[in-house]
């Protein structure tokens, strides 16, 4: 041991010394080490890592060996790899403590160094921590200029202050001074550069910690400074006499003097030049002129022309003259009335009729004109203008013309006739739809036969009546009968013919035949019943194909339609149709033809082919499909090839659609020499028919498309070269190679030497050629070109190479074997061949043939032999000898020699690596080292015997292929010596000297008999057999890329975290190690995602203590077998609750143990519970049909055999219910949600003997239940109204009683109490003739309304402008008289704030009184009752000054912590109530002192913390006042969105303890009702599902006079009813969110999407009517949308100061947005286009917004999605505005521009920042919301450093997606840091009641979420 370790010591410093001399490398060093560090609980660290090394080291960063990943923790790397800072932010105890390894890593070796982090709660921080005093600030600095960032910071030690830049240190020292840290800890970086620009941290740190200012950014400006222009003086058109203003401004630094020229005169005075802007006024302008604008400073002058042109419009036309007029047409003539020559003619005319609008015809220029296209006997109004280059004139004095009159253009209509007596018809029409003048009279032609000339007809003339009779016609016959109408010029056109029977009885003619739907293979037809007495007993069809096809006939039903199917597509069918009654067929209609509608072709083309007409084309010809297949007349081919061989699943290229005319195509752009398969289809309008069958066809050859690939040359010797090429690429070679050639060519100097030789090679797969014959030490120049049958292909690169100098030819060589192990090499000098082939020496490479490289020997010219010692046996050697010229080594002489073969010298090596089992033995071995093998091994012999055994071993021959062998069949726990040897075809070699191996002991016993004990919807539970045993068996089970360790004595194994119904392959396998074979295999679907609602606890029992559980319905029975109640005790851990398993995966299998207690002894029973009084148990087993709706836990019964146990007193417990389902596939369950908790009582309650003992308990109580329920029948009968009335009250009365029977379980309601004991009497309020379906007269008859059917019962109440909405708030009264003496005292009259709002006395809150001070009991203020609670609210007056002292006293003696304000102090300048609280500070009201703590003041309502001390007590109190400032002067709310919000806000702050909501307005009565009756339905909503609007306003009313004030409010409640209950409650608490966003993941029950899509489609639910778009819907500003859909609103939009005289200057597409705390804090708007960018610039100043937010880039996925709205390089005006950009810094995700923006009117100036976001993808949303999140901070933290007060503007393309998006988080995030709470669905529907769609995609609202859930990050305490 010791010689091994001395030998080893003594080499190393060998080793140190060789090794610098081989190599230059060395192993990593760390340069930065990381120290430990303690961090602050949401806070930061870094820790820095950096190393050096050759190669240079790489360093990472590991927690617990593994590379660390988070979202929190971020490795940022430096020096190329070699340094790595980690960083982790926020920190978060105690996940983060731990520590962390840096490693670093390079070929040589590889380094770590750790470094331990510790957190502490920020409430737990050591008194000397680090304090950052005073941060750094966002800055902005000019280059070259000083930036100081400033850092101050205390602690004990004081800390050390260090610096970071985008998260990576900073190291002053090497900045050469330029970066200095000063004594105060501030940064100082002198003159400045663009690299210095980013977000900078400063870091203090001493003993007790660390800690990190909030980032800052710094911006570094660049100015311009060579004078430009910023506004370019313009050219104007004016009319003569005109005035212009022509402005010009120039910048620059200094900033340039501006003048104005005209022509060489100076027209501004040299003493009075302005700076920058210079605006030239002329007024009365007569002539053009050209104007130069001069800009000039110290570095330059420029110069800008204007051109002023005077123009004018040209005058209005003569009055025009009419000519001539027919039927159609008016000419017309007029004079032009202008001097001066006018471009064309304008000519507007209109029918005159109400409402039709001018056409028009244009470019005219003559003045005469025919207007055509006229209606006949129509009168026109006519008008003419002028049109010259500066536009359009004034029309001309309108002329009148009437068109003259025509014969009609139409025949009469619905010609109808029907027999009226045995020989008389009567013939009835309808006017021609086209008259054209004035009908003169009607004649009726007849005939018995229709093919004679209408002239040989019977004709009935008829004048002024549209019937008539025909009478003297023959008996029998069928009469063809036509009319026509005819006006003073001629006759018009015949009806069709109708035919009628003379016979009496027999129907007449079908009316109306005519087609309706027609598909391709059927028609459908129509008609009027015939006119019959009779009664028509069928009709009959007859139709034929064509003209020639076979007549088919059908007998109809009597009907009015019929469709005939089967038919053939697009051919033409004729129907004729005849009425049967019982006296025969009437007359057939008229022949109606119709065609089938065309189909898809249904066959393919015919005949195709395929022809190469060149490399890249292929024509493709066809015949069209068989006629009958058609199907239509083809509108086309579709041809379509693909590459043959291409991918599976490639789409092949569609040709462009070829006409139906033409039969062939020729296919371009083709790959050469491809094949491709060729299709080709036939189509009609009606889509594409089948392909024909694929046709291959081959594109012709060309000459190869490239030269040979990787052509090398290579010098052979003096005269011979070789050259070597790869063949070109397939797709390249474009034809079959036929061969290659080469051109090789002598260069001397750079330039070719006579002509180039070419040697050809004809064999396609050449790869080589050698060419001789060359001249020594010469420069060739070699190309390679293939070539094909169409010519030879590009040649490649020209490869130059030199020949080689002549040099000696080659040597004569022998060797041979001499004593045994020697071989002996003889040469002999070549033979001279000339000038250069002197030997001055020799070379002699040799070695063993089957190893390289050979040895390499030089010898002088006189040596010529040479021996070489120790060759091998059985190896072969070879020997090259070369002579050695001037020119280098001559040609080599070669020769081989084979030494015969021995047997083995040396033995193989075995391996140390080894698997060893209890029966087998692995290992592997190597070869024995060459020089002992002796030839070629040829098997191995491997001999094993047990260890100390006498006997011989076993041996085992093996080939030379193997290297491994494994030994069967061994003894367990028994050492075996193995040893192996070698053979040559001589023979075996020596042994190996033996190795021991011992076997494993072994384990016979494994689990088996595995099975699916139970599933539920995300677990399941596999059990097994496992005998009892002392050792551990462990192995795996594996599924879904998931693996579990489980130990086999558990017997089971609970697998956790599924998916609802999937199917999972469990995959059992024993580990290496474990003996015994272990191979498992099996299968289990988890349960359907059926949801179980959770039981609620009835908290309203307060008479009963015991917990009684409110089950839910159970929806699905069919698939529900049991539902059982499980109790769950909650365990205490060191004083707190123990973290409760989700009811799923609970040990589901350990509670069904008990099943069968029933039967066992009770002893065992008492005995058992004892020791499971805190394990989990069924307390019950139901059925789902006889489901109750409560059930009280712990009544010490029986149900289906479960006992429901008595509770344990004060311990605490929570239940859920768990289903178990219908299953063929074994026990399958599905678990509700946990109950809340709840603490059993102290209480023994006595068990009810079950059985019999029950029917006395529940019996009486169901006789009084019935008799109750009749007696309210009796009562309901009495007073309903007569049958007749009835019909639609029946049904209420039903819900009534249900609702009766509802009211056993909480009568203490008040509503329901009113209900029971007011039936209010007939108010007299009813009319005789009011609505028969209601009553309104009752609360009886306003049972509540079931949620499910509130959107319809309040769409019925708001029909026929809310009819039923407005009898109803008119029928509602108390039914009782009331009295308000006490209001009614004189002492008290003038504590009334309005003197018909009064406090009854019944309900009035009576105050204690001062003694001595008469009223000072009083207070005009009444208790209201809730939902289940009496006196749950106060509602009163808005305090008077003299009844301060009064209210807050209220507020004391009831013990009230929330007050809710609903009104603002002062509306529509009118005091609507007095400031009763401090605006700072204290001030004493009466005998209460109230102290302000602190004001919230929000967009929609504030929040103000008061305290309360009353004179004379030591108690102090805190009351918050919610006061809703979002009520609008008149009305009620638009939305009920911002009411809700504040509801729940007041909610959420009281406490349950607490006494009455004390809620005002002005008079306590209209919006005061309002919150109370919606506070009070919502509450009812969780316990009911019903809301009763009617009867809780009427108890209120019983309460407080006027509660509900208008109809409005009536209305407005409803409303926000419908909204909560369509909506739901999606507020969540922050540190919840992460849970609520996986439930939104998953699919809903019963639905086929996620909670998310559910959620995002409930948004759109509530859509905008056009009603709340106006001046975005005129036409002077629809052009003005960039998209039709997406308006402002009118009521939310952005206003601009309108320009006189121009229609719509006020309007843009732009919506005021509330933020969080602040009304219209933002501008949502559209990115502008070119027409509306002015418009833009002018709502930024007017509404002095000075911070733009834009989230799109110009163009996106090709298209425009924003007009580019600012100046880039120069300044640019804007109308008013002149825009001048300042600077432009490129941050990493975004990009920040300043603008200068200057009112040219008065000069005043403002700074305007842009921020465009970069990173938003063209499609999509980010992936992370981290950049996004910094963004929206960036911006808000400049608005706050620099903005002014007025919004932020924000825009993308349409001004609602991403733009939502921002918005929404800026509202949402705010709420998180301010609340803790997160509502992301009621933000966005807040936004969408003040712009339409925004947050437009699910896409964006899910990222809404995502970026929420990222921030929550930065909020340790939510986090975790």
């Amino acid at each position: 041991m010791w010689s091994s370790c001395h030998l080893h010591c003594l080499l190393l410093p060998l080793v140190a010394l060789l090794l610098p001399s081989c190599f230059a490398l060395s192993p990593p060093r760390f340069t930065k080490v990381p120290i430990d560090q303690t961090g602050v609980s949401g806070g930061v660290v870094s820790f820095v890592c950096q190393a050096t090394g050759d190669p240079k080291p790489r360093v990472t960063w590991n927690k617990k060996g593994k590379k660390v990943n988070s979202q929190r923790i971020e490795t940022i790397e430096f020096d190329e790899g070699a340094g790595a800072v980690l960083r982790i932010q926020p920190l978060r105890a105690p996940r983060d403590e731990n520590i962390y390894e840096c490693k670093a890593e390079n070929s040589e070796d590889e380094i770590t160094v750790t470094a331990k982090l510790s957190i502490i709660r920020e409430d737990l921080l050591p008194p000397g921590f680090p304090n950052i005093d005073m941060g750094p600030q966002l800055k902005v600095v000019e280059r070259t200029r000083t930036a100081t960032m400033l850092c101050a910071a205390s602690g004990n030690p004081d800390p050390e202050i260090t610096w970071f830049k985008d998260f990576l240190p900073i190291d002053p020292s090497a900045s050469n001074g330029r970066i200095k840290q000063l004594r105060s800890g501030a940064l100082q970086i002198e003159n400045s550069e663009e690299t210095d620009q980013g977000k900078y941290e400063c870091v203090a740190s001493n003993s007790e910690g660390v800690r990190y200012s909030s980032p800052a950014n710094l911006y570094v400006r660049v100015r311009r400074v060579p004078p430009r222009f910023s506004i370019l003086p313009t050219n104007h058109e004016i009319m003569p006499g005109g005035s212009v203003n022509i402005t010009c401004v120039a910048v620059g630094s200094p900033m340039p003097y501006v003048k104005w020229m005209l022509n060489s005169e100076d027209l501004t005075p040299e003493d009075e030049m302005p700076v920058g802007r210079n605006v030239l006024e002329l007024n009365s302008v007569r002539e053009s002129a050209n104007y130069t604008c001069v800009a000039m400073s110290s570095l330059g002058i420029i110069e800008a022309v204007a051109q002023i042109i005077v123009k004018s419009l040209p005058k209005p036309p003569g009055t025009p003259i009419v000519t001539e007029t027919t039927a159609t047409s008016v000419t017309i003539t007029w004079d032009s009335g202008n001097p001066d020559p006018v471009s064309y003619y304008i000519i507007q005319y209109r029918a005159k009729a109400p409402d039709s609008k001018f056409e028009t015809k244009d470019g005219i220029t003559t003045t005469r004109y025919s207007i055509g296209g006229l209606y006949p006997n129509t009168e026109y109004e006519i008008r003419v203008s002028a049109f010259n280059a500066i536009g359009q004139g004034p029309p001309s004095n309108p002329v009148e013309a009437r068109t003259a009159e025509q014969a009609p253009a139409s025949p009469p209509r619905n010609v109808q006739a029907r027999i009226i007596s045995q020989n008389t018809m009567m013939v009835r029409w309808d006017e021609p739809e086209e008259p054209n003048g004035q009908i003169k009279g009607y004649r009726v032609y007849y005939t018995m036969d229709p093919s004679l000339p209408m002239n040989q007809w019977q004709i009935h003339n008829v004048q002024d009546s549209v019937i008539t009779t025909v009478q003297s016609l023959t008996q029998s016959e069928t009469y063809t009968v036509r009319v026509l109408a005819f006006t003073s010029v001629g006759d018009g056109p015949f009806s069709e013919p109708i035919q009628v029977k003379v016979l009496q009885g027999v129907p007449g003619q079908p009316a109306k035949f005519q087609v309706g739907k027609v598909s391709d293979t059927s028609i459908e037809l129509t008609w009027e019943p015939a006119f019959d007495k009779e009664g028509i007993i069928n009709y009959e069809l007859i139709y034929k194909e064509g003209k020639s096809g076979n007549q088919v006939k059908k007998r109809l039903e009597p009907t009015s339609s019929y469709v005939v199917e089967g038919l053939r597509a697009n051919t033409e069918y004729s129907f004729s149709l005849a009425a049967v009654s019982k006296k025969g067929i009437g007359a057939f209609s008229n022949e109606v033809v119709q065609k089938t509608s065309q189909a898809k072709p249904s066959a393919p083309p015919q005949d195709i082919k395929c022809s190469s007409s060149s490399s890249t084309t292929l024509l493709v010809s066809w015949h069209p499909p068989p006629a009958e297949s058609q199907n239509g007349a083809l509108a086309g081919y579709i041809v379509r090839h693909l590459v043959a061989g291409a991918e599976l699943g490639a789409e092949p290229v569609e040709e462009p659609p070829v006409p139906p005319t033409a039969g062939q195509v020729l296919l371009q752009g083709l790959e050469k020499w491809t094949q491709y398969r060729v299709t080709v289809a036939a189509f009609t309008d009606k889509g594409s028919g089948p392909e024909s069958e694929p046709l291959l066809c081959r594109t012709d050859e060309d000459v190869p498309g490239a030269p040979p690939r990787r052509v090398e040359v290579e010098v052979l010797n003096s005269t011979a070269l070789k050259v070597m090429w790869r063949s070109l690429l397939p797709g390249r070679q474009h034809g079959q190679i036929r061969g290659y050639q080469v051109h090789y060519v002598r260069v001397e100097d750079g330039e070719s030497r006579g002509l180039p030789r070419i040697k050809d090679v004809m064999l396609a797969d050449a790869q080589e050629m050698i060419i001789g014959g060359l001249q020594p030490n010469t420069t060739y120049s070699i190309t390679v070109a293939a070539y094909t049958t169409k010519g030879d292909g590009a040649r490649s690169k020209p490869k130059l190479v030199v020949t080689k100098g002549a040099v000696p030819g080659p040597p004569t060589l022998s060797v041979s074997q001499e004593a045994g192990s020697q071989a002996v090499v003889h040469w002999q000098a070549p033979k001279a061949t000339g000038p250069g082939s002197e030997v001055l020496g020799y070379r002699l490479q040799f070695g063993r043939k089957d190893v390289s490289p050979l040895a390499t020997l030089e010898f002088t010219v006189h040596e010529l032999e040479y021996t070489v010692d120790s060759v091998h046996r059985g190896a072969t050697y070879v020997f090259r000898l070369s002579a050695k010229g001037r020119s280098g080594f001559g040609e080599e002489a070669w020769r081989e020699l084979t030494i015969p073969e021995d047997v083995p010298r040396g033995y193989p090596h075995i391996s140390e690596g080894t698997n060893v089992t209890c029966c087998s033995v692995q290992f592997s071995w190597l070869p024995p080292v060459l020089a002992e093998r002796n030839g070629i091994i040829t098997e191995y012999t491997v001999a094993f015997k047990e260890a100390g055994s006498t006997g011989a071993p076993r041996e085992l021959t093996l080939p030379t292929s193997e290297s491994t062998c494994t030994l069967n069949g061994l003894n367990p726990d028994t050492a075996y010596d193995v040893k192996i040897r070698a053979h040559t075809s001589v023979g075996p070699g020596p042994y190996s000297p033996p190795v021991q191996y011992r076997t494993v002991a072994f384990e016979t016993d494994v689990p088996k008999n595995f099975s699916v004990k139970l599933v539920t919807k995300t677990t399941v539970l596999l059990t097994w057999e496992f005998p009892e045993s002392r050792y551990s068996y462990r192995f795996k089970v594996e599924y879904s890329r998931q693996k579990m360790d489980v130990d086999a004595r558990l017997r089971k194994a609970l697998i956790t975290g599924l998916r609802p119904n999937t199917t999972y392959d469990f995959k059992i396998t024993s580990p290496e190690g474990n003996m015994g074979d272990l191979r498992h295999r099996i299968h289990a679907k988890t349960a359907p995602p059926i949801v179980v609602k959770k039981p609620e606890l009835d908290h309203n029992r307060e008479s009963d203590p015991r917990i009684t559980m409110i089950f839910p319905p159970v929806d699905i029975h069919d698939s529900i077998k049991n539902v059982y109640v499980v109790v769950v005790p909650l365990k205490m851990v060191r004083g707190h609750i123990q973290h409760v398993k989700s009811p799923e995966e609970l040990d589901l299998d350990e509670l069904f143990k008990d099943i069968g207690q029933k039967q066992r002894n009770t002893r065992v029973i008492r005995q058992r519970r004892q020791t499971n009084a805190r394990k989990p148990y069924i307390a019950a087993c139901f059925k789902p049909s006889s489901l109750p709706s409560f059930f009280t836990v712990g009544d010490q019964m029986e149900y289906n055999g479960f006992e429901n146990r008595a509770l344990e007193p004060g311990q605490e417990y929570v239940f859920f219910l768990l289903a178990e389902l219908n299953s063929t596939s074994g026990k399958m369950f599905v678990a509700s949600p946990y109950t809340e908790s709840a603490i059993a009582p102290d209480m023994d309650p006595q068990p009810i003997d079950g059985g019999d003992g029950l029917i006395w308990v529940v019996g009486p109580v169901l006789a009084v239940v019935f008799i109750i329920c009749i007696v309210i029948a009796i009562l309901l009968y009495k007073n309903s109204k007569p049958d007749s009335k009835r019909k639609d009250s029946e049904p209420r009365t039903k819900c009534l009683l249900n609702n009766a029977e509802i009211t056993a379980h909480h009568p203490t309601d008040p509503v329901e109490m009113r209900r029971i004991n007011f039936q209010t009497p007939d108010s007299g309020l009813s009319s005789p003739l009011s609505e028969a379906d209601f009553d309104y007269e009752s609360m009886v008859n306003h049972p509540p309304i079931p949620i499910s059917e509130l959107a319809e019962h309040t769409e019925l109440l708001k029909a026929n402008d809310n009819l039923k909405l407005s009898q109803e708030y008119e029928s509602i009264d108390p039914g009782q008289q009331f009295t308000w003496e006490h209001s009614n005292l004189e002492v008290n009259k003038p504590k009334n704030r309005y003197a018909n709002v009064i406090a009854y006395d019944t309900s009035r809150v009576i105050l204690q009184p001062i003694e001595g001070i008469m009223g000072s009991d009083y207070i005009n203020a009444n208790y209201i009752d809730g939902y289940r609670k009496q006196n749950a609210y106060i509602a009163t007056q808005g305090p008077l000054p003299e009844t301060f002292g009064d209210f807050w006293r209220m507020v004391w003696e009831q013990r009230t912590a929330t007050v809710v304000m609903m009104t603002r102090l002062e509306e529509k300048s009118r005091v609507k109530c007095d400031q009763y609280w401090p605006s700072r500070g204290t001030e004493t009201y009466g005998m209460i002192q109230v102290t302000l703590l602190d004001t919230i003041e929000l967009a929609t309502f504030c929040v103000r913390t008061f305290s309360l001390h009353k004179n004379g007590s030591s108690e102090k109190r805190e009351v918050r006042q919610f006061q809703f400032t979002a009520w609008p002067d008149h009305g009620v709310p638009e939305y009920p969105t911002p009411f809700l919000a504040f509801l729940r806000r007041v909610k959420t702050c009281n406490p349950p303890d607490a006494g009455p909501i004390v809620t005002h307005c002005s008079a306590g009565v209209g919006r005061t009702g309002c919150f109370i009756v919606i506070d009070a339905m919502l509450e009812r909503i969780k316990h009911e599902k019903t809301v009763d609007v009617y009867g809780h306003v009427t108890l209120m009313r019983s309460q407080r006079n006027y509660m509900v004030q208008t109809e409005d409010q009536y209305g407005f409640i409803h409303d926000a009813l419908l909204e909560a209950v369509a909506c739901g409650n999606t507020e969540v608490a922050a540190r919840s969110l992460y849970s609520y966003i996986q439930k939104l993941a998953q699919v809903e029950s019963g639905e086929h999407v996620t909670g998310m899509e559910l959620e995002f489609k409930r948004l759109a639910n509530s859509k905008a009517h056009t009603s709340r778009f106006i001046s975005a819907n005129l036409p002077c500003n629809k052009f003005k949308n960039r998209l039709v859909n997406i308006m402002p609103y009118e009521t939310t939009r952005v206003c601009l100061q309108p320009i006189r005289g121009l229609e719509g200057s006020d309007y843009i597409n732009a919506s005021f947005i509330d933020g969080y705390r602040q009304q219209k804090a933002y501008i949502a708007t559209q990115g502008p286009l070119a027409e509306t960018t002015e418009d833009f610039w002018r709502m930024l100043w007017e509404h002095n917004s000075t911070i733009v937010v834009m989230l799109t880039k110009l163009r996106e996925m090709g298209r425009e999605k924003c007009h580019q709205y600012w100046p880039a390089e120069r300044s640019a005006r804007y109308q008013y505005f002149v825009v001048d950009p300042m600077a432009e810094y490129n941050m990493p995700q975004y990009i920040l521009r300043e603008f200068k923006v200057t009112d040219a009117r008065d000069g005043q100036s403002r700074t305007v920042r842009q921020f465009q976001f970069t990173d938003w993808p063209e499609q999509g949303v980010p992936k992370s919301g981290e950049g996004f999140i910094d963004f929206i901070g960036q911006v808000h933290k400049t608005k706050e450093q620099f903005g002014q007060d007025g919004p932020i503007s924000v825009h993308c393309s349409a001004g609602v997606g991403r733009t939502g998006v921002f918005i929404t988080l800026s509202i949402v995030l705010e709420r998180m840091r301010y609340e803790g709470v997160v509502d992301i669905f009621q933000t966005v529907k807040m936004l969408r009641t003040q712009r339409p769609a925004m947050v437009q995609t699910e896409d964006e609202y899910q990222f809404c979420y995502q970026a929420a859930l990222e921030y929550l990050g930065s909020f340790d305490h939510y986090a975790t």
